[in-house]
């Protein structure tokens, strides 16, 4: 999606059509499992998702 423009948003509807988007939805990868006793990590221009058939 580098360099795309696209958001969050876009990439729900364009990947995730017809399946149901599971927690914490679409995001950076670094925010998709954060360790909360580990120390922050620099943002990344990579967006991940996990979604299961309704």
């Amino acid at each position: 999606m580098r360099g795309s423009g696209s958001s969050a948003t876009t990439v729900d509807h364009r990947f995730f059509d017809g399946l149901e988007l599971l927690e914490p939805g679409v995001v950076s990868v670094t925010r998709w499992c954060p360790d909360p006793s580990g120390p922050l990590r620099d943002e990344v221009d990579a967006l991940c998702g996990q979604a299961r058939k309704p």
